[in-house]
């Protein structure tokens, strides 16, 4: 759903935001160990949000307005590039009957490949939650959520997210 980022391939229509934005992510990740912050104080981080707007999607074909995917970046000041936090992906339709076809198109396309699932109604949003794992883990799952466009009636967005940030 990632464009094939976190690989080190990304989709030629969001190759060129990636390496612009986040260059270690337009090769293959290289084998490694862990890397460690050297003594001392730790580096003063700022927060910003990449985000890249797009019309299709390469792996999800469903009617939608717009989409767009946000990365969540961390910066240290001296670095050249920014580290990636966190991506997410929204999907703005038009209307109620698109956005509940590409939620159900998004639920079967994990229900073969997940062994635990919550799918169930929240404060008038619909949200479904999908591990690898048989007991449900929220490092190896992926959420989306189907909710009304809080600025515009009559429109809806789906709201997409992975791993450790899809817990409450």
């Amino acid at each position: 759903m990632f464009f094939n980022i976190l690989i080190g391939k990304p989709d030629s229509c969001v190759y060129d935001f990636v390496k612009k934005y986040f260059p270690a992510f337009t090769e293959p990740p290289k084998p490694g160990g862990w890397t460690m912050y050297p003594p001392g104080p730790l580096p003063k981080l700022t927060y910003s949000i990449h985000s890249i707007k797009f019309s299709t999607h390469p792996y999800f074909d469903t009617k939608f307005r717009e989409g767009r995917l946000d990365i969540l970046a961390s910066e240290q000041k001296e670095a050249e590039h920014p580290g990636m936090s966190d991506l997410q992906l929204w999907f703005m339709f038009d209307n109620k009957t698109d956005a509940q076809g590409a939620f159900v198109k998004l639920c079967e396309m994990f229900e073969s490949t997940s062994k635990s699932k919550k799918v169930f109604e929240r404060n008038g949003k619909k949200v479904a939650e999908y591990s690898d794992q048989p007991i449900f883990d929220y490092l190896s799952s992926v959420q989306f959520i189907l909710t009304k466009d809080e600025l515009f009636d009559g429109k809806y967005k789906l709201f997409f997210r992975m791993g450790s940030f899809t817990y409450e």
